[in-house]
């Protein structure tokens, strides 16, 4: 016989499953890591039974979203390129963070992704590439487009 529960306690324990499942996922992939590394030392210590393996620091994995030099600003000039129009800082983020696989919801993310762009921007309008303009019904907010 099923048991009818509330919507709420029936999503609480769904999502419960689906966290212990992740849990489980994760114990086994650790698992893994941990063998894998294992036989890598092993590997060294064949070639030099004299290494410190476990002075060794961790190599940390490349963030999310980890962008090499100069990636950034061609991602703007190309999304400036496409536009209707100018478009400010903040929809410039909004467009690269949308490629590139990041929650434009993230209200923070904006903000921080947005602050980034700023020099970005700023360094092609010295260098003569973009221009910036005023909208006066859009108060203290600069718009882009590509110089001509």
């Amino acid at each position: 016989m099923k048991i009818e529960r509330p919507n709420t306690l029936s999503g609480l324990v769904d999502k419960r499953r689906e966290i212990a499942g992740k849990v489980g996922e994760t114990r086994a992939l650790l698992r893994q890591l941990i063998i894998d590394l294992d036989h890598v030392d092993a590997a060294i210590r064949l070639f030099d039974p004299t290494y410190d393996v476990e002075g060794l620091r961790p190599k940390l994995p490349q963030a999310r979203g980890y962008a090499m030099k100069g990636d950034v600003t061609r991602a703007f000039l190309e999304i400036l390129r496409k536009a209707d129009g100018p478009m400010t800082t903040q929809e410039l983020a909004k467009h690269l963070m949308t490629e590139r696989g990041l929650d434009p919801k993230d209200v923070d993310l904006v903000q921080t992704m947005t602050r980034r762009a700023g020099p970005l921007l700023k360094n092609q309008l010295k260098r003569g590439v973009l221009r910036r303009t005023k909208d006066p019904k859009h108060g203290r907010f600069s718009f882009w487009e590509i110089a001509d």
